[in-house]
């Protein structure tokens, strides 16, 4: 433990000095709370947090989040209650352990009790998105230590690890521990498939490097300005590129090269730079800069052949990589932690909280539009709206303007008229028509994904139903 202990402080010398001392405190603190309780390694339990801490730490986590993710199971597992949580550490504190704490297991089935905290989970972190980072840390360190469960226990916690929590750390940024979730999660349920996929993709690997060296070699030899800060290559999740390979991608869409460029204007520059000196691929080039696709990722994004080999090439300026590097901790110097959740969670979790009471449906209407892929759908005037994918025409009309869409006539579809049940597919172009009255009505409800398209319909029928 003393081993564990001093790597954490060692780990957290980004502190103020002030800072350390409240760690320390919380540390103390813990210890005490969990004091003679084991895990099912056999180890003593406060080894748990500690680790958990050390996860957040590499990511130079702020002092509150430390702090809380030491203190995250006290309420829970001891007899410390959160009042004296909040008279030792404050409001925030509390507030944050309060929603890492989850409601005793009573009489609820077990579907059931997972959906209820889940939704708490989730509540509580679109106040607060380090809620969900902690999650995310405890849930890794958990996944790390699953090997001595009960295959019966890895299956289901590995599946929910891929469904809720894999997705959910990419959105906040956290991209290292999101791959080894990933990684830890698709050992657990398909071993052998794991092992032949790892070993190709460490086997292509080797081939890549020579492509990438030549691409570099090449491309700093043309970087006359200097603008080119950093460079590296990565692969995807090990569970994505297995899944994108089942779909006929290649090798080489498993892996993308990341340059940071010294300004976001620059990145211009340097994407002239690579099409100048390689063979460009076409109607791969994609400008989130311009059109925003994620409130702290501003790249360019293009693909070239080196050597006969596709790379996929990612420009952007350092305020991104930093993101990439410390994804929501990067944003907390600047931005508070209630504007920072609502930046990346959206609007998702206080419109399914407002359509049902019902915590199974909750996590499903959330889990469609915040952990599925997305897709982009454009206005005739080429605004961008984002869906979960399979959202339908009726979705897009209630995404852009619920006024229009409650008039709803039909919608054209890349020029063609479509029905309004039709599923949009990435970079459609949408043009909706309506009518001087409203359409809207209970079998759209039928049809719909998204949780906003759903409450506005609800609204609308009820209105018709009980009028004033």
């Amino acid at each position: 433990m003393k081993e564990v202990k001093e790597q954490l402080i060692h780990s957290c010398n980004y502190l103020e000095e002030r800072e350390l001392v409240q760690l320390k405190s919380a540390m103390d603190f813990a210890e005490k709370a969990h004091v003679g309780q084991t895990r099912a390694t056999g180890e003593p339990y406060i080894i748990h947090p500690f680790e958990v801490c050390l996860i957040l730490s590499e990511y130079k986590a702020d002092i509150t989040t430390l702090v809380c993710s030491l203190l995250h199971d006290v309420v829970e597992d001891t007899t410390v209650n959160l009042k004296e949580i909040e008279l030792l550490f404050g409001k925030d504190v509390a507030f944050i352990v309060d929603g890492l704490t989850k409601f005793e297991k009573g009489t609820f089935e077990k579907e059931e009790y997972s959906a209820i905290n889940m939704e708490k989970l989730l509540s509580y972190a679109i106040q607060d998105i380090r809620i969900a980072a902690i999650k995310l840390a405890d849930r890794l360190h958990n996944m790390r230590t699953l090997a001595i469960k009960r295959t019966e226990k890895k299956i289901p916690y590995s599946n929910e690890t891929l469904l809720y929590f894999s997705p959910l750390a990419e959105r906040i940024g956290l991209f290292t521990l999101q791959r080894e979730l990933e990684e830890l999660a698709f050992s657990y349920l398909h071993p052998e498939r794991y092992k032949q996929f790892r070993e190709k993709i460490n086997n292509y690997t080797k081939v890549y490097e020579e492509s990438y060296e030549e691409f570099i070699t090449k491309l700093m030899k043309e970087d006359t300005s200097h603008i080119i800060t950093k460079h590296r290559w990565i692969n995807i999740p090990l569970f994505q590129g297995y899944n994108l390979l089942s779909e006929g991608f290649y090798l080489s869409d498993m892996f993308t090269v990341h340059i940071t460029i010294d300004s976001t204007f620059n990145c211009y520059t340097a994407l002239g730079l690579v099409h100048s000196t390689f063979e460009t691929m076409p109607d791969h080039f994609v400008d989130q800069i311009a059109i925003e696709k994620h409130p702290f990722i501003k790249q360019l994004k293009t693909k070239v052949r080196v050597a006969g080999i596709p790379m996929t090439i990612v420009l952007q300026d350092r305020q991104t990589q930093y993101f990439y590097q410390n994804g929501i901790f990067a944003c907390l110097k600047t931005m508070d932690s209630t504007t920072l959740s609502t930046s990346l969670l959206g609007n998702s979790i206080p419109f399914a909280k407002s359509i049902t009471n019902n915590p199974i449906a909750f996590c499903e209407l959330v889990s469609l539009e915040l952990f599925y892929k997305e897709i982009e759908i454009y206005t005739p005037k080429m605004d961008i709206i984002k869906l979960p994918i399979n959202s339908n025409i009726i979705d897009f009309a209630y995404a852009l303007n619920p006024t229009l869409a409650n008039k709803l006539a039909f919608a054209k579809v890349n020029g063609t008229i479509s029905s309004l049940q039709t599923i949009l597919k990435d970079k459609d172009i949408v043009e909706l028509h309506v009518k001087n009255k409203i359409t809207a009505n209970a079998k759209w409800l039928h049809f719909v994904k998204t949780s906003k398209a759903v409450k506005e319909i609800t609204d609308i029928v009820n209105d018709e139903t009980n009028p004033a």
